[in-house]
């Protein structure tokens, strides 16, 4: 465990209030003390005064909670019961009471189902995710989170997808997928949103990532931020998990009286609100520092308060962590560590989370190790190596990259299919009313005089009927491309072969190799999605794209293909503008088509210069060509339709004569792919 390491969740089903906790807490009992009736508006009080207990007074947040549970069903008001049962649980969890949390979350989202109400139900699937967090169910997490930010978005609620966005990145974080959790925690940042808290609780995640990559100084800049929109707004649990993040950077920088310090105030302010799991973590987080600074009696005095308070809260996991940090101040005493480090695992299995399992079976079998007893610890070292492994094996990030993959082209689909339906809807009553007026202009004309006149004002009509109906023809034509263009930027099976190719390396324990595909694969993915909004990107960012993606085709197919990337001298790649992906598909046909039935390896020349003030890019490979290999002509001539619909708009657009040419090189020695693409520079 990272001693310290505090994740600033927010239930979704909490919106921070600036004015001050305390002070709305005031309020509301003053309404609710002045309205003794048994019914709704009691209720609905009773329900707004238990979640705002949450950061302040959980065990009273339970209480009134309980009140409510109560009158909803004397009531038999579904809605209020689901609100309050969705209080009870964020008042269990704020307690560090995980399974009870979940009792109640559940029966909340039972009957927000029952009632239709999606908005809370999507909060609902929110806080279950949280849970699932806590005792290391990181796929059940992810699920719940993708379910819920599919139903923000379909509700067009932005600050739920702000939470969904917040809190899937600390999921990434725990999986130490940094670059994913920076995305996303930045995706959430940018929200806009009058919610104090959260924005600050973005911000702390943030600097949590900086922290991880060793970026100290972004890391500090990061929480003091967010510990100062904490202090400004009255939330005093997100002020004391700032204090404690402050604490851990410290740590890690070897300022251990420093941290120490923060932690110390971070505890303070705990006691204050009586939340009893952060105190037993800031108390283990202070006995872990006295620990490394071996003070050992300090350490133990801490760590052993902590064991005594989370035994009281049933927190399970946090149990196990503060064993096995009191285990360790006994490094001289074999006896006593072998004996916490047994209560530590008994914990760990209670708390059912696989990783923390992983963990304490690791230090049993240093520990066994140590005495001498080889047998045992080689035991526990497997049983170690099993729980690991089903936690953060291959195979369950491929799941996790696979998820998140659907779901974002699924979102982004979604969003241009539905703009570019509109635009077509448009374009073709457009197109349909300029047919009506022309039939309406032929029909009109009566007597010679009237019919000269009536030619003229035809011609004038025709004309610009005929001018508008193209217009509204190329404004279909460019939302028809610009869809099929996103539908086919990378090739369905493209991605399934990739992911098998991973699934392959993992059952040749080859995790190396299919740790380093992942990543290439991954980063690939995100590139075709940031790549994709954009009409136009710079050369470079494409250069990057297609050498990334032919180092994943390489990696996938060994000894099947070589090639080189060439780029005139003197062409200014970053200040040249290119179509994103418009070479991606001829590549892919010389590396599956062309080199399928070749006995030796192939090659491709992938060129790129300036000629008569166009940017000719081109593709040449030394395969066996179209004449010999025939198959899946559908579906490359779908390629070629499609870039030259993207040409023929480009050329529209910049009066220019950009074309597509697909050359047969003589004697079935390949095919060289010719685009003219008009030059455009960003500045």
């Amino acid at each position: 465990m990272k001693a310290g390491c505090v994740f600033f969740l927010l239930l979704a089903c909490i919106w921070a209030h600036a004015q001050g906790i305390q002070k709305e807490i005031d309020s509301l009992t003053v309404l609710l003390d002045k309205h003794p009736t048994q019914d709704t508006v009691r209720l609905h009080l009773l329900n707004e005064i238990s979640y705002a207990y949450y950061s302040a007074n959980p065990k009273k947040g339970l209480e009134t909670a309980e009140e409510a549970i109560v009158l909803a069903k004397k009531l038999s008001h579904l809605n209020g019961l689901a609100s309050a049962y969705s209080r009870k649980g964020t008042n269990h969890w704020a307690l560090g009471q995980d399974s009870l949390a979940m009792e109640a979350i559940n029966e909340s989202l039972a009957y927000r189902k029952e009632t239709g109400n999606m908005l809370e139900y999507a909060k609902g699937l929110n806080n279950r995710a949280l849970n699932h967090y806590n005792i290391g169910n990181y796929t059940a997490a992810i699920r719940d989170h993708e379910e819920a930010a599919e139903w923000f978005e379909k509700l067009d609620f932005s600050m739920g997808l702000k939470h969904q966005w917040n809190n899937m990145g600390v999921v990434f974080l725990a999986l130490d997928d940094y670059p994913r959790a920076l995305d996303v925690f930045l995706k959430a940042e940018r929200i806009a949103g009058a919610d104090l808290s959260l924005q600050a609780g973005i911000l702390s995640n943030i600097g949590l990532v900086y922290k991880n990559t060793e970026e100290y100084s972004q890391s500090l800049k990061y929480q003091l931020e967010a510990l100062g929109i904490y202090r400004n707004s009255g939330n005093k649990q997100g002020e004391a998990n700032a204090l404690s993040n402050l604490a851990t950077l410290y740590d890690h920088t070897g300022k251990s009286e420093e941290a120490l310090a923060y932690y110390e105030e971070s505890l303070k302010i705990n006691k204050e609100i009586g939340n009893d799991r952060k105190i037993a973590g800031e108390l283990t987080n202070i006995g872990a520092v006295y620990l490394r600074m071996n003070q050992l009696v300090k350490a133990k005095g801490y760590l052993s308060e902590a064991v005594e308070l989370y035994a009281s809260t049933n927190d399970y996991n946090g149990l196990s962590v503060a064993l096995s940090e009191w285990a360790e101040c006994y490094a001289e005493n074999p006896g006593n560590r072998l004996l916490l480090q047994h209560r530590a695992l008994d914990a760990a299995v209670k708390s059912g989370s696989p990783l923390r399992q992983s963990h304490t079976l690791k230090a049993l079998s240093d520990s066994y190790e140590k005495a001498g007893n080889f047998e045992l610890a080689l035991q526990n070292h497997k049983l170690h190596i099993a729980f690991r492994d089903s936690v953060f094996n291959e195979e369950k990030k491929v799941e996790i990259v696979r998820s998140q993959m659907q779901f974002d082209f699924g979102k982004k689909e979604a969003l241009i299919e539905a703009e570019r339906e509109t635009e077509r809807a448009l374009a073709i009553a457009e197109i349909k009313r300029q047919t009506t007026v022309k039939k309406a202009a032929i029909t009109g004309g009566a007597g010679l005089l009237m019919a000269l006149v009536t030619a003229f004002v035809l011609y004038k009509r025709r004309r610009d009927a005929l001018a508008q109906k193209k217009e509204a023809e190329f404004r279909a034509l460019v939302s028809d491309t610009e869809l099929k263009a996103l539908r086919s930027q990378m090739n369905p099976h493209f991605i399934f072969n990739s992911l098998n190719s991973i699934g392959d390396y993992v059952l040749k324990n080859d995790n190396q190799s299919a740790q380093d595909y992942l990543a290439k694969f991954a980063k690939l993915m995100r590139t075709v999605l940031e790549n994709s909004e954009h009409k136009e990107i710079p050369l470079s960012e494409d250069l990057k794209f297609i050498e990334l993606y032919l180092q994943v085709e390489t990696k996938r197919l060994p000894g099947r293909f070589s090639y080189a990337i060439h780029v005139e001298e003197g062409l200014n790649t970053e200040n040249t503008l290119i179509p994103p992906l418009i070479l991606q598909p001829f590549i892919e046909n010389s590396i599956w088509h062309g080199f399928k039935d070749r006995k030796s390896r192939g090659h491709i020349v992938i060129d790129f210069k300036k000629k008569d003030g166009t940017l000719l890019c081109s593709v040449d490979d030394n395969g066996t060509g179209r004449t010999v290999n025939t198959t899946d002509s559908t579906k490359k001539s779908l390629g070629v339709a499609i870039t030259e619909n993207r040409i023929k708009i480009l050329n529209k657009q910049n009066n220019a004569n950009g074309k597509l040419l697909v050359i047969d090189k003589l004697h079935n020695a390949g095919t060289r792919v010719e685009l003219s693409l008009p030059l455009q520079t960003a500045f």
